[in-house]
Order: structure tokens, then sequence, then C-alpha cells
């Protein structure tokens, strides 16, 4: 019996790594005695599905969740793993890059199928140039089906639902941009921009660098996708054809052998070769247009995806600017030098890309990030893409289009790898750092220039500048970097590089001279070290191999001390290694909420039953549990642990388990990052059901820290005692996690829970249920609050004679303040004042706000009135209409107003609320209560509006159907 890798189930609050299953050994199986040991050991521990029925229930109480999936194809190139801001992992495994969610690996996925693409016109070459060096590598190539080489996303907010944006980099050198199908209801992901054509677009205005004189390039030009090749050709006077790379590259002359036709480029019309073998010419393009004739005995030849242009004919450079003919047009093709299509392939030949974090700016009306693409010429070109306008979950095209900001000459051979950070230096501004890897063992780290960025008109300049340069005697091949910028110290960068020869080696930056130095090295890995990532502010660092091999490092006093990678989950005493199965890792990746990786591994043929897996299952995605260990931070103090914990784990893993877990909770409450923090809830949620008072003391210990300042710590009993009062000094984004905290972990089991409902018979599940309604509570009178000022601020624009078309338009203002009617004993002071100032308004208020109180029924038409700000039923005022004949209706957690039943609405998958009027992200980042700040603040309301539950603070989506991929933020 052999292991059999299954998907990891879908089921929410559990986690550890791998779940296997039995089949019949391969009759090509073998392995040695301690790997046969290992697949005994896995056998033993097979999934419920193999087992009898009557065991099939005792043994699912014990299985694993969130483990393994498995791929249909297997990834090649290193890197081939990536995790989204937004909780999706993106995996290059083979001609498609396979979608994940981490809350449901058993359901839905998203797909980009990559498919061959045209080859760029860069030019044709004699026949007997091909013998050139320098074209070797192009003669050789022999890909008939592209795969993913590089994948990587965008922050959130780039996607029109405000999600990310997929990169992914092909085998044959194109790079494209993709969205969720939000409108579409399908599995496969939309392409919105083709960054490989508006490269080439930028290339052939330039002529290649290739003529003398400055570089000049306007951006109209750069960002026009379907420029017409005539244009071209008309401004620039150059020639140009289909190039690509040679399939076929000779033809056999040989007595006794039918002669071979060269390889002909797709829908271009040769002369045929009317005399037989007696031809004096194999391939020569026609340059007399097509004859209805000569049109019939045509015969459409399909060429590979990269194929070269060849030119054949006796008089040499005759042939230079011959026409061919393509349905009817007349295109030209130059003939160029090997060397010129060398150097022309390799510009366009794209090999990894990187997004950058969102732009380090303090204008919130304007965010972008810049998109890097590394090519086998060593130049680096940067596209800056910036927010929608606007988001919508509804049929539209709200994309924005990418800005050719420039091309820099980084390397003198193929960019491998790159890295993005920011950093705050206590001596400088913010600024963006982007650290390159080479082919030839080079690495360097630029700085970006924030003002030349944010400007982008002119690409004369590269606005990137060289900060420092790695200098080693080490010549091996860069395969993966990564950078982090600590919190402390400010002044310093960690660089980790990975090379094709195992080592792994940290630097250490210093940006107040821009002086970097060498902290460690060793020789971490037998093979090619796939991956790379930063963990925990820099204090940790993981790192994959070919060799099968996935290791956690800590920086200690400039040394790296490997730490065991190993899943110490309360649910399961001890997991399988997949190594077992395996035989290569192509990358990892860390969570956002950094408690978990994700590994990408290859499997095993001779492990897998050639009739049943080998031929579906070529690849597995391992997600391992790190929290539970050491990972360079110091133990929290004030964690206690109890006697009366769980056997299954020993305090030490307990400290580590809540050190991490309160650490990854304090990173959520800066809002520098959008609250994704799905693995932080699963696994509280294990612990409430394996460690309860464990997790109590955890979760009491860190509500403290949370209404805690640096000068007193709050007690529980006194935040009990003076919640209200206490709440209103807070951020939102703090109430925002102590509301995700109270519905998602405790008070999940609490069916019977709303706010303001019944008191539970449970002392903690009352403190936890009252913690809830203030918080949502002080967040529904901020929501009002600001409303209410955003109108008062209209009215004194509108009454100064100023433009006030960017501001926010309020919603809704009528119900907020029958709400406020129906509670005007509960909330704050300020509040009162400013309704009685809404109220003095009286008919003025129509022309700066929505204001309507009357609602009707969009089934029957009947009047709705306002009674609760969460639903409605329509017909309440009537007593002639009978309570069957009522239709219960939703209303908008924004505006109070009734949701929409016609279109699409956005939906909360936490507290499972509408909203269909978004609210500025500046309500998210506040620090205080609206009550307390400036209402005269013109940014307050100007910020363009962002999908985050207003109560929840996550992002916001459209409600799929269940066979449809969604996202789980927590």
């Amino acid at each position: 019996m052999v292991p059999r890798i299954s998907a990891g189930g879908a089921a929410a609050g559990s986690g550890c790594r791998c779940e296997l299953s039995t089949l019949s050994a391969s009759p090509r199986a073998s392995k040695s005695p301690q790997a046969a040991a290992a697949a005994a050991a896995a056998a033993a521990a097979a999934s419920p599905r193999s087992l009898p029925a009557a065991a099939a229930s005792s043994a699912s109480i014990m299985a694993p969740h969130y483990q393994a999936t498995t791929l249909i194809a297997s990834p090649s190139y290193p890197n081939a793993i990536t995790w989204s801001s937004e909780n999706l992992v993106a995996v290059a495994s083979g001609h498609i890059v396979t979608i994940l969610n981490p809350a449901a690996l058993d359901g839905p996925r998203g797909l980009v199928v990559l498919v061959p693409s045209n080859p760029f016109p860069i030019g044709a070459v004699n026949r007997e140039d091909l013998f050139e060096p320098c074209l070797v590598p192009t003669c050789l190539s022999r890909d008939t089906e592209p795969c993913a080489r590089s994948v990587s996303w965008s922050q959130q907010g780039f996607a029109p639902n405000s999600g990310c944006l997929l990169a992914v980099c092909s085998g044959d050198g194109r790079v494209n941009l993709y969205r969720p199908p939000i409108f579409e209801f399908g599995d496969n992901w939309v392409k919105v921009a083709d960054i490989s054509q508006l490269l080439f677009n930028y290339y052939q205005i330039i002529n290649f660098r290739e003529d003398d004189g400055p570089i000049s390039f306007p951006q109209e030009a750069a960002n026009n996708e379907q420029a017409p090749q005539e244009k071209l050709n008309s401004e620039h006077g150059q020639d140009t054809g289909y190039a690509g790379e040679l399939q076929e590259p000779l033809s056999c002359k040989v007595l006794g052998r039918r002669k071979r036709k060269p390889t002909r480029v797709e829908s271009y019309v040769y002369d045929e070769d009317e005399d037989g073998v007696g031809a004096s010419k194999d391939a020569d393009f026609s340059p007399n247009p097509c004859s209805r004739l000569s049109k019939g005995f045509m015969k459409k030849i399909v060429k590979p995806v990269d194929e070269m242009a060849v030119v054949i004919g006796e008089g040499g450079l005759q042939n230079t600017k011959e026409a061919l003919s393509c349905n009817g047009e007349n295109k030209l093709v130059p003939l160029i030098t090997a060397k010129q299509y060398a150097c022309r392939n390799a510009h366009l030949f794209s090999l990894v890309v990187a997004w950058s974090p969102v732009s380090p700016s303090h204008d919130t009306t304007s965010h972008w990030c810049i998109l890097a693409v590394g090519s086998k010429s060593g130049d680096v070109s940067f596209w800056k893409i910036h927010k929608p306008e606007y988001y919508t979950i509804d049929v539209g095209t709200v994309n924005r289009d990418p800005i050719f900001v420039g091309v820099l000459q980084a390397h003198n051979s193929w960019v491998c790898t790159m890295s993005w950070e920011v950093t705050c230096a206590s001596s400088s501004k913010s600024s963006l750092l982007l650290a390159t890897g080479c082919l030839d063992g080079s690495v360097k780290i630029w700085s970006g220039d924030m003002k030349g960025l944010n400007q982008c008109t002119d690409v004369k300049e590269v606005p990137f500048s060289l900060l420092a340069e790695v200098t080693t005697n080490s010549s091996a091949p860069v395969s993966s970097i990564s950078l982090s910028a600590p919190a402390q110290p400010q002044d310093e960068v960690n660089l980790a590089i990975g090379r094709v020869s195992g080592s792994l080696e940290t630097w250490k930056l210093d940006l107040c001279n821009n002086k970097i130095e060498n902290s460690s090295a060793c020789h971490a890995h037998d093979r090619v070290v796939t991956g790379l990532s930063w963990g925990f502010d820099g204090h940790s660092l993981y790192s994959c191999s070919q060799d099968n091999s996935a290791r956690c490092w800590i920086l200690e006093k400039n040394q790296l001390e490997e730490v065991p990678v190993y899943t110490n989950f309360p649910e399961l005493k001890e997991s399988t290694d997949l190594s077992v199965v395996s035989d290569r890792c192509f990358g990892l990746t860390l969570a956002p909420g950094e408690l978990i990786i994700a590994v990408v591994r290859s499997l095993d043929p001779n492990m897998l039953d050639p009739m049943y897996q080998a031929r579906t299952q070529k690849a597995v995605v391992e997600f391992i549990w790190i929290g539970g260990q050491f990972l360079g931070i110091a133990l929290h103090k004030n964690i206690h642990i109890s006697s009366q914990q769980s056997v299954m784990l020993s305090e030490t893993n307990f400290l580590w388990w809540g050190s991490n877990i309160l650490w990854s909770l304090k990173k959520y409450e800066k809002g520098e990052t959008g609250l994704v923090l799905w693995d932080v809830i699963a696994t509280l949620q294990v612990l409430k059901k394996s460690s309860p008072i464990f997790l109590e003391t955890l979760l009491h210990n860190w509500v403290s820290d949370l209404f805690s300042d640096d000068q007193q710590r709050v007690s529980l009993d006194i935040l009990y005692q003076s919640r209200n009062d206490m709440m209103s000094k807070v951020s939102s984004r703090k109430l925002h996690l102590l509301n995700i905290i109270c519905r998602k972990v405790m008070l999940s089991d609490n069916a019977q829970y709303s706010p303001g409902g019944e008191n539970s018979t449970s002392v903690s599940t009352d403190l936890w249920n009252n913690l809830l309604v203030s918080s949502e509570r002080e967040l529904r009178e901020r929501l009002v609050a600001f409303t209410f000022a955003a109108v008062l601020n209209r009215l004194s624009y509108f009454q100064k004679g100023t433009c006030a078309e960017n501001m926010w338009f309020p919603v809704g203002v009528a119900q907020m303040y029958s709400w406020l009617s129906m509670n005007n004993g509960k909330v704050h002071n300020q509040l009162k004042s400013l309704c009685s100032t809404i109220k003095g308004l009286q008919s003025r208020i129509a022309s700066v706000c929505e204001y309507s109180v009357e609602e009707s029924c969009t089934y029957c038409s009947a009047s709705v009135h306002f009674e609760s700000p969460d639903v409605a039923l329509c017909g309440s005022g009537d007593p002639v209409t009978s309570p069957a004949e009522r239709h219960k209706l939703s209303r908008c957690m924004a505006s109070m107003r009734l949701s929409s039943v016609l279109q699409p609405v956005w939906y909360c998958v936490c507290c499972e609320g509408m909203v269909d009027k978004l609210v500025p992200g500046t309500f998210f980042t506040m620090t205080t209560s609206p009550l307390q700040v400036n209402h005269d603040d013109e940014l307050l309301y100007s910020a363009p509006v962002v999908p985050l539950c207003p109560f929840c603070g996550i992002l916001l989506q459209r409600l799929m159907p269940e066979f449809l991929l969604s996202v789980s933020p927590v």
C-alpha cells in the first residue's frame, strides 16, 4: 500500500497538514526502507474515504482540515505560488494558473488557461544566419504549449470589485493581467491588459534602440494597444514582419529523400513550387498581390507558438524589403541580422513579474502601484496602474489602463527574480525599494523616486536609481530573493538571496549611508532554492528547494539558525510528511496573518497509481500551520497557562501560539493592511474546541490591551462597566477587529445571537455579547455622525458658491434621523446636537443630500415604515394588510435604506449584511469618533468610496453561487 494525496476538507475552524488515503501499489513503486516505513505509517492514518462506514464517523472527528489539495498540472519554475492580500492562492501549474480559496480547498477554483500567442513582427533573418551562436537558444525552442512561468498578485483595490489583479508571465515570454470573473459567473479569469503588446508598441516606435539619438516616446502611443501597423511603419520608416523562434531550422537536400520545405509563417502567401523538385527557390516571398487563382491553391499553415521568419534567396540582401501579401494586405518584413533578432527577442521575452505595494502617499484620492517586468535582456520595464475611479459588482468596465513608466537596464543578463518593499526610514520620507536578481549571480537594490512616479509624464528618465549592489564571490545564478523592512530599526532593510547552488545569504542594507553588508551565509539546500519569504517583521525566514525540503530560519545575532518546520496544532498529535509522495518543491508563500505557509510540491509518479492517480494528480499544495513554534519574536508576558489546558500541546507550544496570535492581531490594529485574517480566525476556532480556557485567557488579555494606552492597562471589569464611554476613544479598526472576534470566534456557536437579543446563560457569552452590541452601536453612531457631518459640509460649500461635485453624496438621511428619534436616550450628546442642526435645515436639506421619508415595497408597492436599521416589513403601517402578505426586506447597513432587489448589492461574509451605498475610505481609518474631529475637513468627504463593511471592516463582495470561487477574508 502506498499513500495517496487527497484534497483537504472545507469545513471551517480547524487545520493541520495533509490527508492521506491508500490505494494499490504501483508496479513502478520503489522506495528506500525509510520511505517504505513512512508510507506504511501514512497508510495507517488513512482518510475516512477509504475506511469502512462504521469507522468513518469516528475518524472524521480527527480528520485534519486546511491541509493539502492536489493539482492537475505540476509547476515548472521557481516561485510558483503566491498568496493574495484578499486570501486567494495562485499556483503556476503547467499550462494553467490555479486559483484556490484556502478556506474551501475542496470547493470551486479559478483558472487562467494559457493559450499560444502570435509572435511579434520584429524581423526576418537569412537562413545562413541560423548557425550564429546567438540564435541557438531561439532555434532550439520546442515549446508547443506555453506554461506559467511567474505569477504575482497586486494589492487589494485594483480590480473592478476592489479585489486583486493577477499578473501572469508565460513560458513564451508574454505578460498579461487578469481580474476575477465577477460579471461573467465563470471559472476562467478575464484578461484586462496585454503588457507584452504594450511593450512591443514602445520598442517598435523607438526601433528597439537601434537608432542614434535620444529616446523619446509619447505616453499615448505606448498605451495604444491597437496601434495600426501601417501608421507605425509610415511614422518611423521601419518595415516589420512576423518573427519568432524556429521549429524546423534547416531543409534537407539528400538524395533518395523527399525535400523538406522550410517553416512558413501563418496566413502569409508564398510562391508555390510549380516545377516540382527542380524549383530554384524553396520559400521566396511573393512580391505581388494574391490573385484569385493562387488563393484557391493556398493551404493555411498552422505555426507553433514561436516561429522565425526566414528569408532565402540567391540575391542575398536584395530581399531586404520584399513585400508579404497577407489576405490582401501588404506588409513589409525587414531583413535583420542574427544579432539584431536575438537582441529584439531578448527585449520582448519576459521572465518574471512583481507587483509593488500601494504607493505610500498621503493623498487619499490617488493610489497606484507599479508592476515590474524582468526580461532576458536584463531590462526591467515598469507599469503604473491606478485604482479604478469607482468599484462595482454590476456589469461594467471600470479598468484603468496601465501607464508605461520606462525601461531600466538593470543587468547584463536574464532578470530571474524580483522583490518589492516599502520603507519608512526615520531620516527620510517613505520610499519604494526593488531588489532584482540576475542569471549571472548579481543582485541590485533600486530606489524609486516617489515624486517622479507620481508625475510619470515623461519616460526619458526612469524614476529608479541604484541604491546598493551585492558584491560576492559566488557566481551562481540567483533563483529567489526577498526583501523585508523591519519596524525596528527603521533605517535597515533585510535582503535574502537564494541561489541555484542551494546557498542562502542574508544581507542588511543601511538606508542612512546606502551600505549593504553580508550578515550570514550558509549552504541551506542541496539543490536550487525555489522560494524565499520573510515573516514576522523580518525575524524569521522561510525557504524551499528542489531537494524537496522546506525550512524555517531565525536570524539571531547575524546568524541563521534553523528551526524545524512542522505542524503542531491542537487537533492532531502528529501529521504525515508529504515528502514521502513528492519529489520537489517549487515555491512557498506566507498567509496574510503569517500563521500558515503554503508550499507547492510536485508529486513523485513512482508513488502514485499510474491508472487512477498519476493522470490527474501532478502536484500538491500543502498548508503548514507554524504558529506553535519559535518564530523570532518575544513571548507575551501576560499569557498564563493553566494546568487544565489540553494535553495535546505543551506549555511552550501554548506560549508560542498565544504570542504569535497576539502579534498578528497587533499588526492589524495599525490599519496599514486590509482585514484579511482567515488564518488567525481559523486558529482561534480550533483553540476554542480543544483549549477553551486558554482561548478565554488569551482573548481577555487582547481585549484589555485593545483599550489600554501606554500609561495604564485597562482591566476587563473596568472595560465591562464603562464600555460605552471607552469605545468612543478607540479607532474604527479596533472596533472592527473586536466585532470579527466576537462574531466568528466567541459567539460562533450561539445560533440565537443577535445584537440586543436575549441574554445567554453563559457568563462568558454574555460578556462578549455585550461587547459586540456596544461596539456595533458605537460604529452605527459614528456612521450617522459621519453622514450628518457630510450633509453640513456640502451645505457650506453651496453657500460659498463652491462646487461640491467631488464630495461624497449622503443618502438615507431620513432613515438615520428616524433611528436617532427611536434611540434618543441612548446616543451621545454630541450626536443629539448634530441631529438638531440637521432638523433645522428643513427644506434646504433636499438640495445637498437624498432625503426621502417614504419607502415602498419592491414586490407589492406597499408602504414601508422604519422600524429597524437591519430589516423591514412592508405594510407595517396599514392595519388592513394581513401579516401573511407582508414581505421581509433587508436594509443597507451603511444608509439604512431598503436594499435593492433588482440590482446586485454588496455582501459581507462576516455579519451577512447587505450594502448598496458605499462609504468613503476615510471613515475606516479614523482614529476616534467623527463627533470629536473637525467636520470642515474636506479630505474626510472627498475620498473615494470603498467596498468595506461599516461594521466588520472587511472587503465586501458579490454573493456568488456555491459552485463558483469566492474569497473568505475571515
